[in-house]
């Protein structure tokens, strides 16, 4: 069966997975991982601990995929039901399978534990079912069809799981599909334009036959992803192609906007202090998720939106520079990032260099939450950041804010207007 006929699916169980209490981690990367492998997916459903519902959804999988795989509800305890179910739309009784029986014992009594009864539950495999070991855990996973659909059923533990369909489930859907046709994803990270706008700039680019542009919007990113076929020899003519019409507004080429600036901190040998007022250590924080920022990041200082402020004419651009320059000579750092305060959707942003300062003033086009502000303006100084770094112009346009006021004030010169 060839690649564009194949369908697969995954079915994830549980109540904790199903109203949110834990993220399903493991759909998102199985989803990447048959993509890459040539089985993308064409379905996704989460089914809560119900028998008779486990039962139904199995059912109706086995109807619309040639592939599903199941994922959790393997366990000891009364709410695994996932093998129940099964037994139950094959129309079959469970059986013992001594040989997983076996196992489970011989790694309790390794431990020097005894095996609780209730792990005799995990070795109950529908009749006709065939075991996928777990080398790492005590939930076996396992091989059954229904409606000439095939189901491979895995636990819920994200390692156990992983390790499970790279190293049992993986060979045998390329052994039993051999013509699938593998893919890759380029991705390119944007921001300041919106989606719309991207869809137009790029729309009118000729792809080939099985590459595909898709898109994923991420507050305040936009991933420009190009689907292909893997080691097609057009990949990078096209994938040069879309980051030419991206321009200055792709912030991060294969990695988000963090790990490129991350990179670009790490060749110029720079580092960086930040002061905030509005956006109240989002900035700090984001610089701490990536080991290169991190150790770029000499200082931060956090400030009350109140302080610092005079009595009399109160110029906030003014008022930002000051800070942005404070940061960096405090902090004896090459480079200084602030965020001044924020009022009626408005707030002033300054970036201090050792060759001049850039301020600005920008205003939301629409009404954004607190946090997502906060997200906006940290984005903002992140991205002069990176232009300043890759030699652009500083102030870029961004589709979803208002630029009110700019200001470089080069070093031992008059203020120059930006606009």
């Amino acid at each position: 069966m060839g690649q564009s006929k194949l369908r697969v699916a995954m079915l994830s169980t549980g109540e904790e997975v199903l109203h949110g209490d834990i993220t399903d981690t493991n759909a998102a990367w199985l989803s990447r991982r048959c993509f890459e492998e040539g089985f993308a997916m064409h379905r996704r459903v989460t089914v809560g601990d119900s028998l008779d519902e486990l039962a139904i959804e199995l059912v109706r999988c086995s109807q619309v995929s040639d592939i599903v795989i199941v994922n959790g509800g393997l366990g000891p305890t009364t709410d695994d039901l996932t093998t129940e179910a099964m037994a139950m739309a094959m129309n079959v009784d469970v059986e013992l399978n001594a040989h997983w029986l076996s196992e489970m014992k011989a790694r309790f009594e390794k431990n020097g534990k005894t095996m609780p009864k209730s792990n005799i539950k995990q070795a109950m495999l529908p009749e006709g079912a065939e075991l996928i070991d777990n080398p790492v855990g005590s939930a076996c996973g396992f091989v059954a069809t229904l409606n000439d659909c095939l189901f491979f059923f895995t636990p819920g533990v994200p390692s156990e799981f992983k390790q499970m369909f790279d190293n049992e489930i993986l060979p045998q859907l390329q052994t039993q599909f051999p013509n699938n046709l593998k893919q890759e994803i380029q991705r390119l990270y944007t921001f300041g334009l919106s989606e719309s706008l991207l869809n137009d700039r790029l729309e009118p680019l000729e792809l080939p036959d099985l590459f595909e542009i898709g898109y994923r919007s991420a507050l305040p990113f936009i991933e420009v992803k190009l689907f292909s076929p893997r080691q097609h020899s057009d990949i990078s003519l096209i994938t040069d192609a879309i980051r030419k019409i991206l321009a200055d507004h792709m912030v991060g080429d294969g990695v988000p906007m963090l790990e490129s600036v991350g990179g670009l901190l790490a060749q110029s040998g720079q580092t960086v202090a930040v002061a905030e007022k509005f956006t109240g250590g989002y900035l700090a924080n984001w610089f701490n998720q990536s080991a290169m920022t991190k150790d770029a990041l000499v200082q931060g200082w956090v400030l009350n939106e109140n302080a610092l402020n005079t009595d009399g004419d109160y110029n906030p651009l003014a008022a930002v520079l000051a800070m942005a320059t404070a940061s960096r000579e405090n902090a004896v750092a090459h480079l200084g990032l602030a965020c001044g305060n924020a009022a009626n959707g408005e707030v002033a942003l300054g970036l201090s260099t050792v060759e001049g300062d850039w301020g600005m003033i920008v205003k939301t086009r629409r009404s954004l939450t607190h946090e997502d502000f906060r997200c906006y303006a940290s984005t903002m100084l992140m991205d002069m950041l990176r232009r300043y770094l890759q030699g652009k112009e500083v102030f870029g346009e961004i589709s979803s804010l208002i630029t009110l006021e700019s200001l470089f004030i080069p070093v031992e010169d008059e203020p120059i207007d930006a606009q």
